[in-house]
């Protein structure tokens, strides 16, 4: 008999695993959360009761081991990405890793090589690929409609002062950039198809934390400059702007879109600056995890074409290595 679903197997008892991705699993048609792990059993437990998840492991190898499981989405901190995916991998199983992949380009190496000779899929949990409003976005921009991009623009902020949480503490891959800073940066070269040739940046550091806590970004691409600044101590906004040379797109829920709220698309005629004489694009609702889940199942049901791979991931990796080091020598940096 064929198989119509694929088993998930999730690593940890992570808020962005039970509060967005395990939801999503849940309501993908092709997948199915099978197991959780957790190095605390009563926790595990306790989730999947909550979850209604079938397994409750009390360590990630138990869930490695267990033949029933088709993919691990691994949410741990950024520090233990490649370790855990590594010994995951080494067990033939698939994984959907969480962003950012490594703290290095060149720590995703031994990750590209076991996937290869394990022969399993490793991904990048980028959810916003997968949302129809960018979907749209590139289609409506490879199409011509807006000219030539002049710039992308973006802004991305929340405020997390708690000193225990993963995103303040420097040595698990904390701060800004690496939590958000990610997204303008993939987003822009999704867009465009494009890679930047060098990047420059400027932060501020929490003097308690030592992460950056607002960060200025500038990434040259040759045509276009993207910009993003991204904060870890503002009030809750985002927004993406893309200027053409004959209209403007400005993205007014870029990264979080809601699965419970319809997404909104401005495109600005290049007449008036005022939303209400321009077009307005309502996306209807979706859950863009959903959607990430049943692409990544259909890989293995459909045997559908890997859209995103590792060496993608690093190409994106070696962007933030650049910003990092142009923040210490404090000019541009080639990529």
């Amino acid at each position: 008999m064929k198989k119509i679903t694929v088993n998930w197997g999730i690593i940890s008892t992570a808020k962005i695993g039970w509060e967005h991705v395990i939801p999503a699993i849940q309501k993908s048609k092709n997948s199915k959360v099978l197991g959780l792990a957790s190095r605390n059993l009563s926790k595990a437990k306790l989730l999947c009761k909550k979850l209604k998840i079938s397994k409750s492991y009390g360590s990630y190898e138990e869930l490695y081991q267990d033949p029933d499981i088709d993919i691990i989405y691994n949410p741990l901190p950024n520090h233990l990405h490649i370790k855990t995916s590594l010994k995951a991998a080494s067990y033939g199983k698939h994984i959907l890793l969480e962003k950012p992949l490594s703290l290095k380009a060149k720590d995703i190496n031994p990750l590209i090589k076991s996937a290869k000779k394990n022969k399993v899929i490793i991904k990048e949990a980028f959810m916003v690929r997968h949302h129809p409003q960018w979907q749209w976005i590139k289609k409506f921009i490879s199409d011509g409609n807006i000219g030539k991009i002049s710039s992308i623009s973006s802004v991305f902020s929340y405020s997390n002062k708690d000193p225990k949480n993963i995103r303040n503490i420097p040595k698990y891959g904390g701060g800004a950039i690496y939590d958000i800073g990610c997204y303008p940066t993939v987003i822009s070269r999704y867009l465009t198809n494009k890679e930047p040739k060098r990047a420059v940046a400027a932060i501020i550091k929490d003097k308690k934390f030592k992460t950056d806590i607002l960060s200025s970004v500038m990434l040259d691409f040759g045509e276009f400059f993207s910009s993003y600044m991204v904060a870890t101590q503002s009030n809750l906004s985002q927004q993406v702007t893309i200027l053409g040379t004959k209209k403007t797109i400005v993205v007014e829920n870029p990264f979080n879109a809601a699965p419970s709220k319809p997404s909104t698309v401005v495109v600005y005629n290049g007449q008036s600056i005022y939303r209400k004489e321009n077009t307005v694009k309502t996306f209807s609702l979706v859950d863009q995890y959903e959607r990430q889940a049943t692409v990544f199942s259909d890989h293995l049901l459909k045997k559908t074409k890997i859209d995103f791979d590792l060496e993608d991931s690093k190409k994106n990796m070696r962007v933030l290595d650049a910003t990092f080091k142009s923040i210490k020598k404090g000019t541009w940096v080639k990529i």
